[in-house]
């Protein structure tokens, strides 16, 4: 190939794409390198949902901000909606999230309706036992129970905002091109060239900069680096569900429920504890059920207990066939309507969340003139303007914030780093 790529970003979801954009308002032309479609992995396989609580990590709300405050330009085609993430459990475990989480803005509590804030764009509002059902009706069977209801959050559409970023991309001289990243060719040490495989054919491209930004590739992709950080991957599914009835509200907030439970009756759990890849279901699970509607039907979310896998050899990973049922028990505590869809069948996908052990992303420098953006597990979607944006400026000599220097992967090999728990007890 003669000529030289000025910035290769090999990644073509929402970070990658984020990234490419950004290096281009900065005045480079970055190709964009993806084996598949993109946005055809992991970026458009969660609940498209976005959150400024971000419980005991000030750098991961630093960051999600960051990404807010650059959504605007997009908003028409993103769609962002304000309607909250709403909690529902026991009130100590409620009160300590909040409590965790003085970035999010004002708590504010309430023992009736009435000094509920309807349409407040931030802060946090603990609804107490009795206010929860005034509010939210549907919920008013929960007794003893609260609510913490957290905005600015809500979803948006990643497809809109990522062909958004494209069609940016373009327009600023950067393009998309399809092929597979090998690795790298070294001159003197150094990593000079990319080695790609295009329709059969193994190329070298010499760059000026690349962008490992892979989604699920990445463990595969810095491997063969040699920078073997710890990284894991993690299937995660969701399920669509038709609703003609309205079981799930139309109105309602993403909605989760926040306590341990066990989704399958005892006569159940006698029928299926022969069952080798149910047993680790059966008993207690933790906290983490979540769906929210989406148009004629609602999304059901609850992995409790994914498996682990070091490096994928797919970009998507393979549903089980009781992955939709799963995620509908998990919400039953919050709408008891829904039991009347066990036996409907769901639309059922899913996408590789791939994270350090800490759950916080990878943003940062490797070697000289490879920098990497990945590790986004569970908020890919909210938080990719921002790392998008901050790597653009720190690969290009830009001065970053403290929050973008937090998540370097040189921090793993410090020996006096101690990772922080927040972001992984969380995570969704």
């Amino acid at each position: 190939m003669e000529r030289r790529v000025e910035a290769l970003v090999v990644g073509g979801g929402l970070a990658g794409l984020s990234a490419a954009y950004f290096l281009a308002r900065r005045g480079l032309r970055p190709w964009v390198l993806e084996r598949e479609a993109p946005l055809s992995c992991t970026s458009d396989k969660s609940t498209e949902a976005y959150r400024l609580f971000w419980p005991g990590d000030e750098d991961l709300a630093a960051l999600v901000r960051e990404s807010l405050d650059l959504l605007s330009p997009f908003a028409g085609v993103a769609r962002p909606n304000r309607r909250g993430y709403l909690y529902v459990g026991r009130l100590e475990a409620l009160e300590a999230m909040a409590l965790e989480a003085p970035h999010a803005g004002p708590l504010r509590v309430h023992r009736e309706a009435a000094t509920y804030p309807k349409e407040a764009a931030s802060g946090l509002d603990l609804l107490l036992p009795g206010a929860l059902g005034e509010v939210f009706p549907y919920l008013g069977h929960l007794r003893g129970l609260g609510g913490l209801h957290v905005r600015p959050a809500g979803w948006l559409s990643a497809q809109g905002l990522g062909m958004a970023l494209l069609e940016g991309l373009r327009a600023l001289g950067g393009r998309l091109v399809f092929g597979e990243f090998l690795g790298v060719e070294r001159e003197g040490g150094w990593a000079r060239s990319a080695r790609i495989r295009r329709e059969g054919r193994e190329e070298a491209w010499p760059f000026g900069l690349l962008v490992l930004a892979p989604g699920p590739g990445l463990p595969r992709a810095l491997r063969a680096l040699g920078h073997p950080l710890p990284l894991t991957a993690e299937p995660h599914f969701k399920a669509w569900f038709p609703d003609p009835e309205g079981r799930f509200p139309r109105e309602a907030p993403l909605l989760i429920w926040n306590e341990p439970q066990e989704i399958f009756a005892p006569e159940e759990r006698a029928l299926l504890e022969e069952e080798a890849e149910l047993a680790p279901l059966l008993g207690l699970l933790p906290p983490g059920a979540h769906g929210r509607p989406e148009g004629e039907g609602f999304l059901a979310l609850y992995n409790p207990l994914p498996r682990e896998e070091a490096a994928p050899s797919g970009c998507l990973p393979s549903p089980p066939p009781f992955a939709g049922e799963v995620a509908l028990r998990g919400l039953f505590p919050l709408l008891p309507g829904l039991r009347a869809l066990l036996g409907v069948r769901p639309r059922v996908d899913g996408g590789y969340y791939v994270r350090t052990p800490e759950n916080r992303p990878l943003l940062g420098p490797l070697e000289e003139g490879v920098w990497v953006l990945g590790a986004l597990s569970g908020y890919g979607v909210m938080a990719a303007l921002g790392a998008g944006n901050a790597l653009a400026a720190w690969a290009l000599g830009e001065e970053v914030p403290a929050w973008a220097r937090a998540f370097a992967p040189g921090r793993f090999l410090d020996p006096a780093y101690r990772p922080k728990e927040g972001a992984a007890r969380f995570q969704l």
